[in-house]
């Protein structure tokens, strides 16, 4: 082959890289600079008494305009009452609930509120129009889900999907859940043009209030009043002009024999799992969510040996029986990742699903995943004398009473009630109690199996989306949140970033709004203390 013809092929196949890698950064560094943009003034709020300092009510989200007005949605508000706003910076401000519109007929519509910061200089954003929405026009979420219960707001991308439905809301895929209320959603130019409403089942529908309402109805907003009809004072509304819509959308691309399909006993059920495949030292190396995977492990017809679990991280390695082609290659495999990266994950067969990196790195505390007795001492007791027992639980199914006092467990001395807790919060689900109680006279041991703690199921449809939430889903230090729509089943895969480089492995569905994923460089470190 000639040198002018090779220089033609690699330039044909530049030029086919490069659109596609120009669409995917391009789209990328949008949303991050979107975010930069208008994160300052996207507030996390609480119902707060000034006079006895006390919180009054659920968290729910907002965001700043001119002249320190705020906008938000009526269900969270009570006209007259007064709220802590706390800024992604770490300020705090108070403000009042001025009005809100909840038709007579429907208290959800169109569920618009207006509030203001007393004093004080704050970060605001720029309104824009809903009325200049195109359907498959990009959107971005920036609220405070309270499941995570943190300082600092997660992001979502999504398309709107209907401009104004049928009910007056925006129909789009920026997926929401309770406390991301009256947050906004934004165009990726950074404008305003809309607020966080209402949700149904499915992922795809959630409901945002149309900006143009704030802006028609602003005037009668600032009474202190529910109106339970539509105000009549009204403000002409400027026509803006539309973004166009998202027509050239990135590609996930070919991660061929980055992933696999893995087959487990657990719990004396044949569970299904994603595994992430490596190459390393010409070794064939798999990673997975271990708290998925039992004591046999099958990749179709090949068997596959256990090698290490790690609790802290919920990771397990694999090493399948026959060496498998293409693999990730562990050297490089870390990425930068921050709120606004795209990520594309693999299934395992043609299907490949994407998102953004919604926030972190942040630390979930060990709740849902901490070891399960369902004995529990009274608070603050001295001796560690137990009040309540629940029904079906480890706890009543060993026969444990109220009115024991536990003395021991797992060799530690427990005098009180602190100590019972101290020693319960680092258990994990499947670990084994040796329990001493004290029961009259009597003095009882008893060997205990933890289990995991039992879901409260909220009637909400955030509770109730497909598939459902991972069984461990916290006790994660400087772990990751993506909008990633996964089922429980699907995690243990790998995540590539725009560049198609290696950026993490999905850990867990935690909520319908969050995705986990530990990063790149936390699975190399995992390996590679089990490999030397």
């Amino acid at each position: 082959m000639t040198r002018p013809y090779c220089l033609f092929i690699a330039l044909v196949l530049l030029v086919s890289w490069i659109p596609q890698r120009t669409v995917a950064q391009n789209l990328q560094s949008a949303i991050q600079k979107t975010i930069a943009k208008v994160k300052p003034a996207c507030v996390r709020l609480w119902g707060f008494d000034t006079l006895q300092q006390v919180r009054t009510s659920a968290q729910f989200s907002a965001v700043v305009v001119k002249d320190n007005y705020i906008l938000t949605a009526a269900h969270v508000t009570i006209p007259g009452n007064t709220y802590k706003v706390m800024f992604p910076d770490g300020r705090e401000a108070i403000a009042i609930a001025l009005g809100k519109i909840e038709l007579a007929d429907d208290k959800t519509r169109p569920d618009v509120a207006l509030m203001k910061i007393l004093k004080g200089n704050w970060p605001q954003v720029e309104t824009g129009s809903s009325a200049a929405l195109q359907k498959l026009q990009p959107c971005l979420s920036i609220a405070y889900p309270e499941s995570l219960n943190q300082t600092q707001p997660t992001v979502r991308l999504g398309k709107v999907t209907d401009p104004l439905n049928s009910r007056g809301f925006i129909h789009s895929t920026c997926l929401m859940e309770p406390g991301d209320s009256g947050g906004p959603l934004f165009d990726l130019a950074g404008k305003l043009i809309g607020l966080h409403s209402a949700i149904e089942v499915p992922e795809a529908d959630n409901y945002d209030i149309p900006i143009d309402l704030y802006q028609k109805y602003r005037a009668a907003l600032q009474q202190p009043v529910v109106y339970h009809n539509w105000p009549e004072t009204v403000s002409n509304i400027k026509p803006r002009k539309a973004l166009p819509a998202l027509t050239d959308q990135p590609k996930a691309g070919n991660y061929e024999g980055a992933c696999v399909k893995l087959n487990s006993r657990l719990d004396v059920k044949s569970q299904v799992v994603m595994g992430t495949v490596f190459s390393y030292k010409g070794q064939t190396l798999i990673v997975s969510k271990s708290s998925l995977i039992g004591n046999s492990v099958m990749m179709g017809q090949t068997p596959v040996s256990i090698i290490a679990r790690d609790l802290n991280t919920d990771l397990v390695l694999l090493r399948p029986a026959a060496t498998l082609k293409g693999g990730i290659k562990l050297e490089g495999t870390d990425s930068n990742i921050q709120a606004g990266s795209f990520l594309f994950a693999p299934l395992a067969d043609t299907s490949t699903i994407s998102g953004i990196i919604s926030g972190g790195p942040l630390d979930l505390p060990k709740t849902n995943s901490a070891g399960f007795l369902g004995a529990t001492p009274m608070h603050n007791s001295s001796p560690a004398k137990v009040y309540f027992v629940r029904a079906g639980s480890p706890a009543a199914l060993n026969e444990i009473k109220t009115g024991d006092i536990v003395t021991m467990l797992n060799g530690a001395s427990i005098t009180d009630a602190d100590a019972f807790a101290d020693v319960m919060s680092k258990s994990w689900p499947g670990d084994t109690l040796k329990i001493k109680l004290k029961r009259g006279a009597e003095e009882i041991e008893k060997t205990i199996i933890l289990t995991y703690p039992p879901d409260i199921i909220h009637d909400h449809p955030a509770e109730h989306f497909a598939g459902g939430k991972s069984r461990r889903r916290d006790g994660f230090r400087q772990i990751y949140t993506s909008d990633l729509i996964l089922k429980p089943g699907q995690c243990g895969g790998p995540i590539f970033d725009a560049r198609r480089h290696f950026c993490g492995l999905n850990i867990a569905r935690y909520s319908r709004a969050n995705s986990l994923l530990i990063k790149a460089a936390d699975v190399k470190q995992f390996i590679l203390m089990v490999i030397k």
